[in-house]
């Protein structure tokens, strides 16, 4: 059973609800009373009538047990740690009970909020020291902070993971450890998180979507072509479920294929992500071996643009043929361009970029998959400088995404360049 608050009926209804559960409370000289009744969403019919009076906690628990056998009891028995809970006193409420759990919860969450991050993480110490501490969902929902707050990846994963064992039915529990487990590159566990949220929700078809990327990322190409398939069914999904399905033929070095889907999803919008469609294709067929069809592509995105009247068209030219490797041609290109970005690419493409290690490995590991071509390309380089060259090979066996790979735009036209130079530098296959 999974709780979702409703501001009334017909936010209940639209949220998919099975049961509704109305309730009111009143208070009387016999303590506070407390109806409820759980209406069959499906038949608009109340299935359970259930009441309770006496003080707030016994009668809470009461009416808990009542709806469902298997409810947790309430983290305090404390009725004072209660009443400053409930007015928000959350320091107050852990020096009444120590072992309050939402309590401490509660308090480093709105330290965090107020960007007093030194005492939420401290609080969230002291409440983890408490071999007490209630309830088991408390401690891990603390444990996800603190993880979240330190930036610590792998103590992120250990508490959605136990956070999932608490509540398997949570379909947002699920969607996180999913998106934990992507980002970490933990693809086959991705898949497995949200395979586990298609269960519990078969309709939604934006996991559809995520569900083919990670399926791609974990070398199951098929399973991807079937996922996206079945996510351009949805409406109004046709040309985001082809261009998803290049891209994931893309990262997979399947440049053919690639080019069709982007093509495809440009037949089938033209106006789609501004036309990125044929840069796209353009990307494909140059990365198949065929310069010449490339600039054909490219031309007629270029044109594209330029009866938009976008003032980058000769920023975009000029990067286009770096990439390709005509940088003289690139180089004299940029006279067009407008001269602080033209200042701004020249000194990039004249620079170098930084082999540290350490800061390359942080901006990789904090990006997504999604968006971590630029990143990834340039880790993967300092690896192969360092003579990590095992490492370097795994981050290069997946291409980045033919455009939008993260980071500084003026960086995008270095990352093709040498991504083929670092696979070259290690004997992988190039176009």
């Amino acid at each position: 059973m999974i709780a979702v608050r409703a501001g009334s009926t017909n936010e209940g209804y639209l949220a998919g609800a099975d049961r509704l559960v109305h309730g009111f409370f009143v208070k009387s000289r016999g303590g506070l009373r407390i109806d409820v009744q759980v209406e069959d969403a499906a038949r608009h019919k109340m299935v359970v009538n259930a009441d309770a009076t006496g003080d707030v906690l016994p009668a809470v628990s009461a009416i808990a047990k009542r709806l469902d056998s298997g409810a947790h009891p309430f983290s305090t028995a404390n009725d004072q740690a209660v009443a400053a809970w409930g007015h928000r006193e959350y320091e107050r409420a852990v020096a009444i009970d120590p072992d309050f759990g939402a309590a401490w919860l509660a308090w480093a969450e709105t330290l965090t909020q107020r960007g007093e991050q030194d005492r939420a993480v401290s609080a969230a110490q002291q409440a983890l020291a408490r071999p007490g501490l209630r309830s088991a969902e408390d401690r891990a929902r603390i444990k996800l902070l603190l993880a979240t707050l330190r930036k610590d990846p792998a103590a992120r994963e250990a508490a959605v993971g136990e956070l999932v064992e608490l509540r398997p039915l949570d379909t947002s529990l699920l969607s996180l450890a999913a998106e934990t487990e992507l980002n970490l590159r933990h693809f086959p566990e991705a898949v497995r998180y949200f395979k586990g949220v298609l269960r519990a929700e078969p309709g939604d078809f934006g996991v559809l979507n995520l569900l083919g990327y990670a399926q791609a990322y974990a070398g199951d190409l098929e399973a991807a072509k079937k996922s996206l398939e079945q996510y351009g069914t949805a409406a109004g999904q046709k040309t985001n479920a082809l261009d998803s399905l290049g891209e994931v033929y893309f990262i997979r070095g399947r440049f053919a294929d690639a080019e069709k889907y982007f093509l495809q999803a440009f037949q089938s919008d033209a106006s789609f992500a501004d036309g990125a469609e044929l840069k796209k294709a353009a990307m494909a067929r140059w990365l198949t071996g065929d310069l010449k069809g490339a600039d054909e592509q490219m031309g007629r995105y270029l044109d594209a643009r330029r009866n938009a009247h976008d003032p980058l068209v000769a920023w975009r030219e000029a990067t286009w043929d770096f990439i390709t490797g005509r940088r003289d041609q690139a180089m004299a290109k940029l006279a067009d361009v407008p001269p602080q970005l033209a200042d701004r690419q020249r000194a990039v493409w004249t620079g170098h970029v930084s082999n540290d290690l350490a800061s390359l490995k942080e901006a990789f590991f904090r990006t997504a998959p999604a968006q971590d071509g630029e990143a990834r390309t340039f880790y993967a380089a300092g690896l192969i400088a360092a003579g990590q060259k095992d490492e370097a090979r795994k981050l290069l066996e997946l291409w980045p995404l033919p455009t939008e790979n993260g980071g500084d735009p003026t960086f995008e036209s270095l990352v093709f360049p040498k991504f083929i130079e670092s696979r070259r530098a290690l004997g992988m296959p190039v176009p």
